[in-house]
């Protein structure tokens, strides 16, 4: 019972606020309900409420239209929706983005997934919503330069033939130019000759074409002696030998005789308790071309074999329709279209090998890896 002065029954003092409370809670989940895509069949019925004051009924309030949150036909807001819908609550039960479909007939909330014409498609009801559009650029004479770009440096965007030209004549057409975005009219910037050049498999080892015998004393100074297994003499006899002072070529080896150390060392006698002096002097050769030396004991027997020197590559530079072929070895030096490069280091690496190439101008290197 309700007294005139207001006071009493707490609920049936504010039964009004209560009430109207009441219905924007109805409004609220019936709007939660569409956002989370429920049956596109189920249409949200009116939520009116009835609201009686002091004996008096008011008018209902009128039914509220959500359909157009969830079946909008404008894809841009749909996506916009979602993802206000995404940040707000939506994350806390998905993992991922989510869109609404635009068919009416669906007006569901599914992944943001493509298929691969780039089109979203919807899981629930197959309807494709929008397909990805990707701005090209003008390329009035198709030859895969843009015009923008070709009358910036000066070529013709209506001759497709330019794209096979070498503007600044460094072996490059404007097309490679342009795909490694350097200028085409400077023969200084272009793209990188090593990028033509290829690791030719396997790897070779290159030996020393000699090994030291032995070594007689002159005045002040070595006469040592080298064999060559490979070579035949005059008579045609296998095995041609060289003799040589400290600081003589060896032969047309490329190679010259720098030092010689005497040297010996005990060695235990097979089936005795005794030992020997064995001979394991030594010299230091040098390569004239990049000045590597190496240290060679004195051999046992002219069967021993040569010492392994480099570890040897083939490369193939293809330019243009040419090819032309590269034996090298660390400390080689090799000339790409003018420009030259050195070999800094040649080794295997698993099944293939990685050779370090360097820029004989800017000094920069690089490291070419084989297939």
């Amino acid at each position: 019972m309700i007294s005139r002065s207001g006071k009493g029954n707490f609920f049936a003092a504010h039964y009004e606020w209560l009430a109207a409370g009441v219905g924007i809670l109805a409004l609220v989940g019936a709007g939660a309900f569409c956002f989370l895509g429920g049956d596109a069949e189920a249409d949200i019925e009116a939520a009116t409420v009835s609201i009686s004051g002091r004996g008096k009924e008011r008018a209902a309030v009128a039914d509220a239209d959500l359909t157009g949150c969830c079946r909008s036909t404008n894809v841009s807001k749909t996506v916009e929706l979602a993802r206000r819908i995404e940040d707000r609550f939506l994350g806390s039960f998905a993992s991922e983005k989510r869109v609404f479909c635009i068919s009416e007939a669906c007006g569901r909330a599914m992944p943001e997934k493509y298929d691969e014409e780039k089109n979203l498609v919807c899981v629930f009801c197959g309807v494709t919503q929008k397909v990805a559009q990707v701005a090209k650029p003008l390329d009035a004479d198709e030859d895969g330069l843009p015009d923008a770009w070709e009358k910036k440096y000066g070529l013709n965007p209506a001759d497709a033939a330019d794209a096979a030209a070498d503007a600044d004549g460094d072996d490059f057409s404007n097309l490679e130019e342009y795909l490694a975005k350097t200028d085409p009219t400077d023969a200084k910037d272009h793209p990188d000759y090593l990028d033509s050049l290829a690791i030719e498999l396997p790897l070779k080892k290159t030996y020393l074409p000699f090994i030291f015998l032995s070594a007689t004393p002159v005045p002040k100074s070595w006469r040592c002696e080298f064999f060559d297994a490979s070579r035949k003499d005059s008579y045609g006899r296998k095995g041609v030998s060289t003799s040589v002072l400290i600081g003589e070529n060896i032969g047309d080896s490329g190679f010259v005789l720098k030092s010689y150390e005497k040297k010996s060392e005990k060695r235990a006698i097979k089936g005795s308790v005794n030992k020997r002096d064995v001979d394991v002097s030594e010299v230091v050769i040098e390569r004239k071309r990049d000045g590597k030396q190496l240290t060679l004991t004195v051999a046992e027997s002219r069967k021993e074999k040569p010492m392994s020197v480099d570890v040897q590559a083939k490369l193939t530079y293809s330019r243009r329709g040419a090819v032309k072929n590269f034996d090298v070895v660390a400390g080689s030096e090799i000339t790409l279209s003018g420009a030259k490069y050195t070999i800094s280091e040649i080794k295997t690496v698993g099944d293939g090998a990685e050779i370090t190439v360097e820029n004989g101008l800017t000094g920069k290197k690089r490291k070419l890896v084989s297939p």
